[in-house]
């Protein structure tokens, strides 16, 4: 009977290890499939997460490129408000240029007749004026006609022009002067130094110092100055010209009914 079990326990033994070699070998293979499993798993983990970081990575430019959209967006929506109201200005300039325009025609109409009546007079003034620096003030004159007629110049500019002539014709009836000048006196043409004392009176001196004269208003011609008036024409060039001292000089009155 003991030899029966242990010869059934020996034929046995080569099964059971086949068995047992068998779910051992099975045991392998499922953790072989486990760790296949498992190692797809982390390469599918791992793809997947690259994914997942280039997604994000993508997703952050994304966002950069929107901040920056919209930034240039605020910028150009600002630049555009700013250039609306430039633009509204400027029609409102053009507008307003137009009126000025339509107002200038209006008072170049008005202005103009004004001015040609101004420049008359002017010229009449200064021919019945005492005769002093003649030659400039009829030039000055006579330039004032002439850009009257020209079309290069603007009204304003011409009115500036006549308005600065008659404030030279003023600045004459306040001031002293002495010039160089040649005076017809006696039938016979000198060099001569001419002093002005405002429109009150005007002198002279011949260079050589020969002759003397004064013009006579209520006469207006030149007539020959007494030993005090050329003394006195010699010293008031002196001072006009700031080589001496202002002092008294006697001058001849000739204008005594416009005066009085």
């Amino acid at each position: 009977m003991k030899f029966l079990n242990l010869t059934f326990v020996i034929m046995c033994a080569p099964i059971c290890f086949d068995l047992v070699s068998q779910g051992l070998n099975d045991q392998d293979d499922q953790l072989e499939k486990s760790v296949d499993i498992s190692r797809s798993s982390i390469q599918d983990g791992a793809s997947n997460q690259n994914r997942l970081n280039e997604i994000d990575e993508a997703t952050r430019l994304i966002e950069f490129d929107y901040r920056d959209t919209m930034k240039e967006y605020e910028n150009l929506k600002l630049y555009n408000d700013q250039l609306q109201r430039i633009i509204n200005s400027q029609e409102e300039e053009m507008i307003s240029i137009m009126n000025q325009i339509d107002e200038l025609d209006n008072i170049n109409i008005n202005m103009i007749p004004i001015m040609l009546k101004m420049i008359d007079a002017l010229d009449k003034f200064v021919s019945l004026d005492v005769p002093f620096l003649i030659n400039e003030r009829t030039e000055r004159v006579s330039n004032l006609k002439q850009i009257m007629d020209r079309g290069d110049i603007s009204t304003s500019e011409k009115f500036r022009k006549v308005t600065e002539a008659y404030q030279i014709e003023t600045d004459y009836g306040r001031t002293i002067e002495a010039y160089r000048d040649t005076v017809t006196f006696e039938g016979d043409t000198f060099n001569a130094d001419f002093l002005r004392v405002g429109r009150v009176a005007l002198t002279f001196v011949t260079s050589d110092g020969d002759k003397a004269g004064f013009w006579n208003k209520q006469t207006s011609s030149w007539e020959e100055s007494s030993g005090a008036v050329k003394r006195s024409t010699i010293d008031g060039l002196k001072i006009a010209l700031k080589q001496a001292p202002p002092t008294l000089i006697t001058v001849p009155l000739t204008d005594y009914e416009k005066i009085n």
